[in-house]
């Protein structure tokens, strides 16, 4: 399916079905083994600058604006590294590419990274960019659906991710409830058409600080469920991805390309039009009218998300420990894995 370049509401959608750790581990294990499991860059310099890499988890969006403003702002530059952002053609191969050498970092998911590290891959987060859940069960504001209990009766669309019925189970049980009184319907990749076209009466899988916007700009009051306030354990939605041998050889480098990426972070939290005007650049779309606004407003939403830890980044050993566990309860990831030695902070500075 192709993505619409004036929205991405079903490309989202799309991302989340594809990135559960039960579907895209197997994909990571076989390109990892394929390109050889360990594959050096190759780091030229220009002017003094280290050539470098990040390979997005999805095409740019608010979720990149901390990156591009750090590029665009030249953070990365005056910490004598030539950064690139990359969109791969398969949006499930950031793990992958990273681990076999072929990109020097990578955004992914907690939750792909622990089921990685289950499989051995030999990667690690060294930063957290998202400190909680972006992932909502939504409703119609109409509907008087505004707790998970209130699900009973009704319909839930989802995109059929593995993650999808545990995530509901979570939450309906934390309030009362049960799963089983809810009617789970797959409905592909269209999750915020099947709502507002009332084909279902909630949804799970999309995010608060995008298909929520995306639905107000439409004309429709929606009702948000973060899933992290309704029995789902805390975890980072977005990860900085490196492997262990650079982490190993170049630890200098990890740390530069960290400490900048913080300081485009804070710098978006704060002013949010630069982080747009930065994202412009990648995308023209996002310069003018409805989009301009729905990722000004998004990246606005995102300051609760990026900087409500100790440090911007930071990851926190039990949120770690909690989340892994309960992935591992609902075989969401394949063994037992130690989720301490899946991050570090070592390498972030203290900025705030």
């Amino acid at each position: 399916m192709s993505v619409s370049r004036t929205d991405r509401g079903t490309g989202r959608d799309m991302r989340k079905t594809q990135r559960i750790g039960v579907r895209v581990v197997p994909v990571l294990l076989a390109g990892y083994l394929a390109l050889g499991g360990t594959a050096g860059l190759g780091h030229g310099t220009a002017a003094g600058l280290q050539h470098a890499s990040i390979v997005l988890d999805w095409y740019p969006n608010s979720d990149h604006g901390g990156l591009y403003t750090a590029i665009r702002q030249g953070f990365f530059r005056k910490a004598g590294i030539d950064m690139t952002a990359r969109v791969p053609s398969d949006t499930s191969a950031q793990i992958r590419l990273v681990a076999a050498g072929a990109a020097d970092f990578g955004i992914s998911y907690e939750t792909d990274l622990l089921a990685a590290r289950a499989h051995r891959i030999p990667v690690r987060s060294v930063m957290c960019i998202m400190q909680h859940p972006l992932d909502t069960v939504m409703t119609l504001r109409t509907s008087g659906i505004t707790r998970p209990r209130r699900l009973a009766g009704h319909s839930v669309g989802m995109a059929g991710s593995p993650s999808d019925e545990p995530i509901v189970s979570a939450m309906m049980t934390h309030d009362g409830s049960s799963i089983g009184r809810a009617h789970m319907v797959n409905v592909g990749y269209n999750l915020l058409p099947a709502l507002l076209s009332k084909k279902v009466d909630a949804i799970v899988g999309v995010y608060w600080t995008w298909e929520a916007i995306q639905a107000r700009q439409r004309g429709y009051a929606v009702n948000v469920m973060r899933v992290e306030r309704w029995g789902v354990p805390n975890y980072c939605e977005l990860v900085l991805v490196v492997s262990e041998r650079t982490i190993r050889t170049r630890p200098g480098f990890v740390r530069a390309t960290v400490q900048a990426l913080q300081k485009g972070y804070r710098l978006a939290e704060a002013r949010p039009e630069i982080a747009v005007r930065s994202l412009s650049v990648a995308d023209r779309t996002y310069s003018k009218g409805r989009n301009k606004a729905l990722v000004l407003e998004s990246i606005r939403l995102l300051r609760s998300v990026v900087g409500s830890a100790r440090t911007i980044g930071y990851q926190s050993p039990p949120q770690w420990r909690h989340y892994a566990g309960w992935l591992a309860r609902n075989k969401l990831i394949d063994g037992r894995v130690d989720a301490r030695a899946a991050f570090t902070n070592q390498f972030l500075g203290q900025i705030r």
